[in-house]
């Protein structure tokens, strides 16, 4: 039927349109969508229907949409096709674009191919996926995806449906919205996707961010190591409270060290480094302990914060390990540190009950002045002259310890151990300046299970679609 058409075709409008075309689209089919099913119906619930096609499965022919959708549910087979031409009715506004019909044309091709390899994989006939059958799927494609990848994916998989598989149809509608990045619309076409875990094809849910955070210090690529110096700007008056506070502890602990007076030596970075990483290790140690104590005060989950928080800790921890084998601290640096501590934990833990926000901020502009004092560090380095006691360092072998823990391989240099503590503090910037507008009770946003799952399936598609070139 005609609306039926208008249907289909208005709702593909709606993804690639601007916000005010999708809403004005949106609006004028829906009197369309009730005509052909009926009151109560919407484009949602038509697009979830297991009996209709899903968004992507469009196939440019013969001046119409043709449309092919084959379901396998055990021995049952479902079809709906379509191929006549699209009303003459549909405004100018609703044209398609040779991109947009491209794009179509490949997300029909991924769609077919991933519902083949999921048919393949359906060892028990049940018409879902699981995580076993998901990892079988992605061993086909070992040039994208290696045997650790295969087995953390399984393991996220797992744990965001409990067990349980998911219906291909539903597998199919992610990686529909992931090649057309659907994150502007709701679940009725017109704002925000991801309006909580249901509106997920996947609903994969947040139950493994509460255990399943575990970042593996692997290695950093050419990109990760290549830190920007970047700057967040105060906005309120706690964030230039914070800044001025990190501005005045520099200033004093800068002239306290000579650190700014006459060469950088070996000596002069040690005695900086390994004191600063004492007390970096503090926060987010703090934030954990904190974070912990209220969840189990309050009987309510933490979003995965306190893991990410912990993982900070230790990895402020393993840069201190790292330094502490190069240099041997003296009585009088173990008594500092110990006193540092004291007052340091005391006054951030005070702190950090009172203002999660302004703590994270705080850290976030100490992480900043991190990165400069590392990259002053690796630029002294680099351009020493070639007999001096600084350029020793471009060959030095790294500590057991680090090459190991930041993968450096057996011939990983000093220079090399620099570049990924510079690296981490680089994220920890980031992450504590993204934590200070995070909102009580909010996921973790910098691991969410939904976010990580889409990543999974963009490589996966891009893959056959590269195969498909190939």
């Amino acid at each position: 039927p005609a609306s039926q058409r208008v249907v289909s075709k208005s709702r593909h409008l709606l993804i690639r349109s601007g916000v005010a075309a999708r809403k004005q689209i949106y609006s004028s089919v829906q009197a369309a969508v009730t005509a052909r099913y009926g009151e109560g119906a919407s484009l949602s619930t038509l697009t979830c229907s297991s009996s209709y096609p899903t968004l992507g499965e469009w196939d440019r022919h013969g001046g119409g949409y043709n449309k092919g959708w084959q379901t396998d549910h055990l021995s049952q087979q479902h079809r709906w096709k379509s191929t006549a031409t699209v009303s003459s009715n549909v405004s100018d506004e609703s044209s398609v674009s040779s991109k947009e019909e491209a794009l179509a044309l490949a997300t029909a091709k991924v769609i077919r191919e991933i519902k083949a390899d999921l048919v393949k994989a359906d060892v028990n006939n049940d018409g879902k996926i699981d995580s076993e059958e998901l990892k079988a799927v992605l061993r086909n494609y070992s040039d994208v995806f290696t045997d650790k990848d295969i087995v953390e994916i399984g393991e996220l998989f797992y744990v965001g449906k409990a067990g349980s598989g998911v219906p291909h149809n539903d597998f199919l509608r992610a990686v529909s919205n992931v090649i057309y990045d659907k994150a502007e619309l709701d679940e009725g076409g017109v704002n925000h996707r991801k309006i909580g875990s249901s509106s997920h094809p996947l609903g994969l849910g947040k139950c493994g961010t509460e255990y399943s955070f575990g970042k593996s210090r692997g290695v950093y690529t050419e990109d990760e190591l290549d830190v920007k110096l970047t700057h967040v700007p105060p906005k309120t008056n706690a964030d230039k409270i914070a800044l001025a506070a990190v501005g005045v502890v520099r200033f004093l602990f800068d002239g306290v060290s000579l650190w700014n007076f006459g060469e950088i030596t070996q000596a002069k970075v040690l005695r900086r480094v390994i004191f600063l990483e004492t007390i970096a290790a503090i926060p987010g140690f703090v934030a954990a302990m904190v974070r912990h104590f209220q969840s189990v005060r309050t009987f309510s989950r933490d979003g995965g914060m306190l893991n990410m928080f912990l993982d900070e800790a230790n990895n402020e921890r393993m840069h201190l390990l790292s330094f502490v084998r190069m240099r041997d601290p003296g009585n009088v640096m173990r008594f500092v540190v110990l006193g540092s501590q004291v007052a340091v934990g005391t006054g951030f833990l005070i702190l950090y009950a009172m203002s999660p926000a302004f703590c994270h901020r705080f850290v976030g502009y100490v992480e900043e002045e991190a990165c400069h004092t590392y990259t002053t560090i690796i630029d002294t380095i680099e351009n020493a002259p070639d007999e001096s006691e600084m350029a020793e360092w471009r060959t030095e072998i790294a500590p057991a310890i680090a090459r190991g823990y930041w993968k450096l391989g057996e011939t990983g240099t000093v220079l090399d151990m620099m570049y990924a503590i510079r690296a981490d503090e680089a994220e920890h910037r980031d992450v504590n300046h993204v934590c200070s507008g995070i909102r009580e009770g909010q996921i973790n946003p910098l691991y969410n299970p939904e976010d990580q799952f889409d990543k999974v399936l963009e490589k996966y598609a891009k893959q056959i679609l590269k195969r498909g070139k190939d």
